[in-house]
Order: C-alpha cells, then structure tokens, then sequence
C-alpha cells in the first residue's frame, strides 16, 4: 500500500515511552500550577505525586516539569525507579547519588570547591559480601540508617542550593509505585524515603521531591505514612478531553504537508478514548503507512487490522505475557466485565483457581491492574480490556478452524 511518495511526506507523530509529542495538548492548566509550586517558598504541598495508568503521559510530563524548574533556577536530578528500589539501602544509595550530582553542580555554581565523597558519606552499608564471607562494618559518626541517610543527603543539597543562590533543587523519580513498603519481607523503602524527606524538610523547603507512578502510588503513600498527605499534593494525570483530543492529532498535522480528514480525526480520538500514547501511535502509524497526503476514513479502515495488530506487539503482548498463566486467566476474566471488578466476583469466575488473591496481587506489583476502590480492580493499561477481548476472540477463531 505503500507508495514512493511516502519517503518524502512529513510523520509529525512521535509515538514512544515517555518521547514528548510535537504538542502538549491539554496540560496547560497543570503546567501552570506547576509554574507557581516552583515560586512559592512555602507552598500547601511540598512535594507532588503524579499518578495515572499507562499511555497517559506522565512520564513527558514529569520531563517537562524538569526542563521547566531547570528554566526556572532550579537543579534537577530524574531518575527511573526500578524493582532493586524495593531495598532501602539500595534506595538510600541512589537517592545518595542523586544528591551528589545536585551539590556537584551547585558547587560548580557557586564556584565553591568539593572535597568530599557525599555519597559515601552520606550512606554506608551495615554489611559487606566478599565470596562467601560476609563482614559487618562499623563507622564513626555516620548513619547506616536509611531514613537517616535519606535524610542527611537531602538537607545537604537543601544547603547546597541555597549557598549557590538557586531557588531550590528538585528530584524527580518515575516508577515510584514500585516504593512499596513490604512487611513480610520487613522492607521499608517508601517509609524510608517518607521519614528522610521529612527530616530535610522540617529544615528548609529548597530541596523538593516529585514522585510519577501508576495510581498504586497514592495507596502506598498512604500506607507508609499517615502524614504522607500532608506532604504531597496528589496529581491524577487522565485520559484528554475531546477538544484536546482533536488538537493533540490536528496542530501537529498544520503545516505538515498532510491532513486527516474530519471523520477520521473523531474515529481516530474515539478509539484511542484520548489517551495521548495511543493517539500519536495511530497517527504516526498511518503517516508511515499510506502515501498520500490526505488520509480518510477509507484509508484507516483498510489499515485498521494491523494497526490493531502492531499496537498489540508493541504495547500489549509482552504485559500480557509476564502475568503468567494464573495470571492470565484472571485478565481475561476481568475483561469480561464492563468497569471494576470484584475479588468476590473473580474468585466465583475462576473456582479451579485456589489462589486467585495472590495473583491479583502479583499482578498489582508487575502494574497490570490496580485497586481504585476498596476490594475492587481495574486494569491499569488503557484500552487493555479491547486488546483482552480482541485476544480471545482470535484465539476462538484460531480453535474454531
């Protein structure tokens, strides 16, 4: 279908993992808000949690809020988050390191010379593996306490910020639902963190945090800390409306070359349900795909099938693949159902299955699914239940051969 024009046309999408579409649509309000948290010395919030599912650009987002502080005076450090995090001491080193970084730049600044390893001073494990001879390790004047370490390499960049004259420095970590407190296996990292930040912050308000993660994040915050609300300003990030919709596929098509037609666009923002990852997949698709400037509903319908079939490969399939079997049986018995689901109600579904709370455990922690209401469930992948049932209907016509 593809034509040797298509070369020379103009793919002004960019579908990617966290890659900033051509234009922000429908975030300006927020961005604002964010704009007065950076001028504010004390604001109501000290810190924000962006939450939301996959696909809705919290992760541009959390980059955008990075560029801008840095516009604004601020030094910024972003990190992703990953499940090593789970390990407060793994944690407190990487917020160690983190730290390091920021006073570096600071110093470098201020113009004020830096004699001392931070990071290592900051945070020094309790015990050292060499083979299998494993060795506790003693140091004067220095914690080995997580939260204390957290703690003291915060107020030092606090410090460090204000001694360069900078408003104040900003840590930025992504895949914060990761964070969560676990007491079977007596880890606290979220706790950790909670208490460190609010030993820094009780001294100075120039050192900032902003946690990004799926919509877990808010329940483990809660969890680890009763005062947790009171430390940070809870920011959903959803779905666009239908008007920001239509401008996140319209303006960056002006003066491209190409245009969709009108029927096209609402076809295009009524199956994406104006999810910002999904609606630069189906417009960069279709530029790739046909050769002709002008794209028309006729062109998406001819194509439809495998662009369905490429945003499975890219987006769904390998999330579907690490919930396991067990886990599989209870996506798809989720996608059976309209909105949330029940415990009860998929414990009643699956009767051959004796452990169907610990997979729907197994799949809140690999952020397949998430509760966002008591003993209830939903996925936390956009359009997710459409791919599910998409699958088994494939799947009932490859049986039915």
């Amino acid at each position: 279908m593809s034509h040797p024009q298509s070369a020379v046309l103009a793919n002004p999408f960019r579908a990617g993992n966290g890659v900033r579409p051509p234009y922000l649509a429908g975030r300006d309000g927020l961005l604002d808000e964010f704009g007065r948290f950076l001028i504010e010395p004390h604001p109501p919030h000290v810190n924000w949690s962006l939450t939301g599912l996959r696909g809705t650009g919290k992760t541009v987002l959390l980059n955008e809020f990075a560029t801008r502080a840095e516009r604004a005076g601020w030094v910024c450090g972003t990190r992703e988050l990953g499940d090593r995090h789970r390990d407060p001491e793994v944690l407190a080193q990487a917020i160690a390191s983190d730290s390091d970084a920021l006073i570096r730049r600071c110093n470098a600044l201020a113009g004020i010379g830096q004699t001392i390893e931070r990071s290592f001073r900051f945070f020094r494990p309790r015990r050292l593996t060499i083979g299998e001879l494993g060795v506790e390790l003693a140091y004067e004047g220095v914690s080995s306490d997580p939260a204390e370490a957290i703690g003291a390499a915060l107020s030092a960049v606090a410090q460090a910020a204000d001694e360069a004259h900078r408003p104040g420095a900003l840590l930025l970590y992504d895949e914060a639902h990761l964070l969560s407190d676990d007491r079977s296996r007596k880890e606290f990292p979220l706790s950790a963190l909670l208490a460190g930040l609010g030993q820094a912050q009780r001294s100075s308000q120039s050192v900032r945090v902003v946690l990004c993660g799926l919509p877990t994040l808010t329940l483990n915050l809660k969890r680890a800390k009763t005062y947790a609300e009171r430390m940070f300003r809870q920011v959903v990030v959803g779905h666009l409306e239908r008007g920001d919709a239509w401008d996140a596929i319209g303006i960056p098509l002006a003066g491209s070359g190409r245009s969709f037609s009108l029927d096209l666009v609402g076809d295009i923002v009524e199956a994406t349900d104006g999810y910002p990852y999904f609606l630069q997949f189906f417009g960069a698709f279709l530029c790739s795909r046909i050769g002709h400037a002008e794209v028309n509903r006729a062109d998406y319908a001819a194509l439809e099938p495998v662009l369905l079939h490429e945003l499975d490969l890219a987006f769904f399939e390998d999330r579907y693949a690490v919930a396991g079997p067990a886990g599989q049986q209870v996506l798809e018995a989720m996608a059976r159902h309209a909105g949330t689901v029940g415990a009860l109600e998929l414990r009643r579904a699956l009767p051959a299955n004796a452990n169907v709370d610990t997979v729907i455990f197994r799949l809140v922690e690999r952020g397949l699914i998430y509760r966002p209401s008591r003993g209830r469930y939903d996925f936390a992948l956009p359009l997710f239940r459409a791919y599910l049932r998409r699958r088994a209907n494939l799947t009932e016509l490859a049986w039915g051969r």
